[in-house]
């Protein structure tokens, strides 16, 4: 009985002390490259900083996502590096983005002469702890600075 009544205790405050799981927040982008440029297909790359606000840590091990600009589709971004993400802590995903050239075109005058873009990806994140892995969708909207010719 006390055995029994010190295990209930015990997963009281294990249950007590877990508290959900936070999305990490998106902070910014760094080291915005062209990898690769071709006729048809073009490679980018860069990485997007986040931090993770949770009491643990986490890895990322997939993610990839539809990136559309202004809603013309742009390419598909995606990663294959596991990244270890530490408790509260800030991290970077690298991301490469294949863009089909020919959608590429259709924005260009929009970056250039517009003073913001409006930035949409959707796609999947594949992420877990302990080897323990889940695939969560992604879906994220901004507007971006991003006008060269704008006054």
């Amino acid at each position: 009985m006390l055995r029994t009544l010190t295990l209930l205790l015990f997963l009281a405050v294990v249950i007590g002390s877990c508290s959900p799981f936070k999305i990490p927040e998106y902070k910014d982008f760094q080291n915005l490259r062209l990898e690769s440029i071709g006729l048809n297909e073009t490679t980018v790359y860069m990485e997007l900083l986040y931090n993770n606000p949770n009491r643990i840590g986490f890895q990322v091990e997939h993610t990839e996502a539809d990136v559309y600009v202004d809603d013309v589709y742009l390419g598909r971004a995606y990663s294959d590096t596991l990244i270890k993400v530490a408790r509260k802590a800030d991290f970077a995903i690298p991301l490469r983005i294949k863009t089909d050239m020919k959608n590429l075109f259709k924005n260009a005058w929009s970056a250039i002469s517009s003073k913001q873009v409006t930035v949409r990806a959707n796609g999947t994140i594949r992420a877990g702890v302990g080897g323990l892995f889940k695939t969560i969708p992604l879906a994220y909207e901004g507007k971006h600075e991003l006008g060269i010719l704008a006054p």
